[in-house]
């Protein structure tokens, strides 16, 4: 199974950017997510009142969703950062998150659907 890549994408509080790069390294939940079997990577990007993980996850991403949304630790992130969120996610389902699945890679070579 190759490995994935998943990418959530929620818009800031005008003027919130600066809190969360003060809180991020602070209260991200990386130990609680390093327990996680099938997370191989995230990176957090943010500018123009973005805030977007990108997560390389290897397996079933239904139940490794299941397992982070599960997690106390990632539960208290989402609640410390909420009021930084414009709109901050209300459901467990990720059908119904702003969510983006790897569909196309181009690798510098070869442009290819994803995972193939």
């Amino acid at each position: 199974m190759a490995t994935r890549k998943v990418v959530l994408v929620l818009r800031l509080k005008p003027g919130a950017e600066q809190q969360l790069m003060h809180d991020l390294p602070i209260e991200f939940p990386a130990e609680a997510l390093s327990k996680i079997d099938g997370i191989r990577d995230i990176t957090i990007c943010n500018g123009n009142d973005l805030f977007v993980a990108i997560v390389e996850y290897k397996g079933d991403f239904e139940k490794i969703y299941r397992q982070v949304v599960e997690s106390p630790s990632v539960q208290s992130f989402q609640f410390k950062i909420a009021h930084l969120l414009q709109d901050p996610p209300r459901s467990n389902h990720p059908s119904e998150l702003p969510l983006a699945g790897e569909v196309f890679n181009w690798n510098g070579k070869s442009f290819r659907a994803a995972g193939s």
